[in-house]
């Protein structure tokens, strides 16, 4: 459990008023690394159901505190909720990141029989996987990517490998790797010169490679398309990424229903590797139906997304 907001969605100790897209990645961690650690052992050897107790003062913490993230939060409820946003639906919001991120330690530490875990379209999954040596999963910072990471563990033989930014949550990325060391091997960082080939090694062994593409670390290949009633911009990078090296993309969610509930959902998005177009309005396609398709979980699972920083301000060139 944590009291931060890491890559799953930074709150910010300020905000200038010029926001760019990597915002999100200049923001400070909150919270120390002794606080941290004191929380994962209380969650690991007090039980589940002790530790959510803790949720509550932690989530009504940020509520009271954390201004800037209390504002993204009523601005992205407002647009998926389409009503008067309420200090209980903020702290619901937070409530919910919480309850991931404490779940987070439990997926982590391999007790994954603490939950009930629904699965939805697992054939798409399967099939893409016996028709190519590698795929991509792209995902959002939305639900758990730990409850995903469970599921390749439990039901393929492929490693599910996270393609992902750490720069801005390295303590909790310490304490993280604490609990399963292992699974260090499954993560490549983003932003250095080895992550292009390390990307096509895995697809080579046949690996799953997760990207969470509704964040971008440059100002590059931005694109706005319409998102929950307003134009925001994402990048096209990842899904020129799969183009040029011709693998199936998948949406992958997985959603926290409340109580111990997680459903898992998977969604066809553009197979690279039979393109019919030309690559450019490939990408296009696929990035549109990326997006459509977050946009319809956002407002079937609106507390589930948890980009805390003000999403459509992103500056777009095109």
């Amino acid at each position: 459990m944590r009291t931060n907001i890491d890559e799953s969605g930074s709150i910010p100790e300020k905000m200038t008023e010029t926001k760019t897209d990597d915002d999100w990645m200049k923001r400070k961690e909150r919270g120390s690394l002794v606080l941290l650690r004191l929380l994962v052992w209380l969650s690991l050897f007090g039980g589940r159901n002790f530790a959510r107790l803790l949720l509550y003062p932690i989530s009504l913490y940020f509520l009271l505190a954390a201004t800037q993230a209390r504002h993204a939060s009523r601005q992205y409820l407002q647009k998926v909720l389409g009503r008067t946003v309420r200090w209980s639906d903020i702290f619901r919001h937070f409530f919910c990141f919480a309850a991931i991120s404490l779940d987070r330690v439990y997926f982590l530490n391999g007790q994954v029989q603490q939950f009930s875990l629904t699965l939805e379209n697992e054939h798409l999954l399967h099939a893409a996987m016996e028709q190519h040596d590698g795929i991509f999963l792209f995902g959002a910072h939305m639900g758990s990517f730990e409850a995903l990471r469970a599921l390749g563990h439990q039901h393929t033989d492929r490693t599910l490998v996270q393609l992902m930014y750490q720069e801005n949550a390295k303590k909790l990325s310490q304490v993280l790797a604490a609990i399963n060391p292992a699974l260090q091997h499954e993560i490549i960082p983003l932003g250095n010169l080895e992550t292009m080939m390390r990307v096509h090694e895995a697809l080579k062994r046949g690996a799953m490679i997760g990207i969470l593409a509704d964040r971008t670390l440059q100002q590059t290949h931005l694109k706005k398309q319409r998102f929950l009633g307003e134009d925001a911009a994402f990048s096209e990078s990842a899904f020129r990424l799969a183009a040029i090296l011709r693998k199936p993309v998948l949406l992958m969610l997985g959603v926290y229903l409340g109580r111990n509930q997680y459903r898992l959902l998977f969604e066809e998005i553009y197979d690279f590797s039979n393109m019919q177009q030309e690559q450019a309005q490939a990408v296009t396609a696929a990035r549109e139906r990326y997006v459509d398709l977050l946009a319809k979980y956002c407002r079937e699972y609106p507390y589930n997304w948890f980009n805390f920083y003000d999403f459509w301000q992103t500056s777009c060139k095109e």
